[in-house]
């Protein structure tokens, strides 16, 4: 009993620190000369090490009232008004602002008044080189993922389209010293957004 506790103690501690600097890993992309990777190709380390998530959470009764108002979302425009703001929102609380708004004008209104445009146009600028490097980032958003990668072999939705809860599966062969090797990659989207990725 005590050594599997201390194993899984000693394993939580290897992943907290391969989790610390999360912004960008090179080892998680398909780049190839402008990236760093070992001799034999990708960095292979164990699947809990491999993933990246952020930590940082938001407070339940936040996640609880953004769910309340996203299911009152009534109407296909009005759905698809939120579904394309939902990757340039900068946190639930905006979006609990946006939602809170009563109809279809007054949250259009919204969106231009906090200039919804110029931030995807600023994201898209700002990841230019990590799309120019076929790599990708945490908080990158689904066009951006696609122009790095291309389009995903499998999608996998959770709840609603509209609201861009998905996992995305790339298969792609690198090279290595042994050869051509299949490498599976999976992208995991929030509200449209890379929260996480691994490497199987």
């Amino acid at each position: 009993m005590r050594t599997n506790l201390l194993l899984f103690l000693s394993g939580a501690m290897l992943l907290q620190i391969s989790c610390v600097n999360m912004e960008r890993s090179h080892e998680s992309g398909y780049a190839q000369a402008s990236t760093k990777s070992t001799e034999s190709g990708w960095k292979k380390v164990a699947k809990s090490e491999d993933y990246h998530r952020k930590e940082e959470a938001p407070p339940a009764d936040a996640k609880i009232r953004l769910k309340q108002l996203e299911n009152k979302v009534d109407g296909r425009r009005e759905l698809e008004q939120y579904s394309k703001a939902l990757p340039w929102f900068k946190d639930d609380a905006e979006k609990i602002q946006f939602l809170e708004l009563d109809g279809y004008e007054p949250r259009q209104q919204w969106l231009s008044s906090q200039d919804f445009v110029a931030r995807a146009k600023k994201v898209a600028t700002q990841m230019q080189d990590i799309v120019e490097a076929q790599d990708i980032a945490l908080g990158m958003p689904e066009n951006l993922v696609k122009k790095s990668w291309g389009e995903p072999a499998e999608v996998e939705v959770s709840g609603s389209p509209a609201f861009h809860n998905q996992r995305w599966r790339y298969h792609k062969f690198v090279s290595s010293s042994d050869g051509y090797k299949s490498e599976r990659k999976t992208v995991y989207f929030e509200s449209g957004k890379v929260v996480g990725w691994e490497t199987e």
